[in-house]
């Protein structure tokens, strides 16, 4: 059966879930998967009282990792169940109209569509020939701190983690995607979120179009 797969990554609080809420309930038989819900959990020590807390050696092993400076790696691959999320996509591949995260909406003759939303998916070989769309939002550093602070997190950002964690990690993955060779249209995050949706939209109902169009042809 086609489908169609569109990804959307970029920076933290850049609009992706947003975008990809919004797209979903425009889009017929659109489906969204989310890299956030894939993230490994990390061991909090004292984050709530314990009566009797357990003995060293029968703590659970967190699976994220520290560096020199205390921040907990989040923004890296690693922190990342990819296998599990590698399992959900495939399942939606296989049967995109019965997966656990299809949607009800849309007829038979709509091609089946996957929005994977997350902060991290150029970077990830084992997706890039899945793309049939790729969008990336950025935003300005001043404006992505001043986001992030209004944001409530589980683990809460500690602080200094912004800077001395998040951001260079954005400017790092952002680096290595400059050299991928297929086309990603980089989104600007300043923008109204009515103002991306519309940019998005149109270009996808217009790229679905041309796919349906081929469908029909073969």
């Amino acid at each position: 059966m086609k489908t169609f797969v569109i990804g959307i990554s970029g920076v933290t609080n850049g609009g992706k879930t947003t975008l990809a809420k919004n797209l979903q309930k425009h889009l017929p038989n659109c489906s969204v998967i989310s890299q956030d819900d894939f993230f490994k959990m990390a061991l909090l020590i004292g984050a709530a009282p314990i009566l009797s807390p357990p003995p060293p050696e029968h703590l659970p092993q967190s699976e994220i990792e520290t560096d020199t400076n205390g921040f907990l790696q989040y923004d890296v691959l690693e922190a990342l169940n990819m296998e599990k999320m590698m399992s959900a996509i495939s399942c939606w591949m296989e049967s995109p109209r019965h997966s656990p995260v299809s949607t009800d909406s849309g007829s038979t003759e709509e091609i089946p569509i996957l929005i994977i939303e997350g902060f991290l998916l150029f970077n990830y070989k084992p997706l890039d020939a899945l793309w049939d769309r790729s969008y990336f939002l950025t935003i300005p550093y001043e404006e992505c701190k001043r986001r992030r602070s209004t944001r409530v997190y589980e683990p809460p950002d500690v602080p200094g983690y912004f800077d001395g964690h998040v951001w260079p990690m954005y400017l790092k993955h952002r680096q290595e995607i400059e050299n991928i060779t297929w086309e990603i249209i980089y989104l600007d995050g300043t923008k109204s979120e009515e103002d991306l949706f519309s940019q998005v939209y149109e270009e996808l109902k217009r790229e679905l179009a041309k796919q349906k169009c081929l469908q029909v042809t073969t």
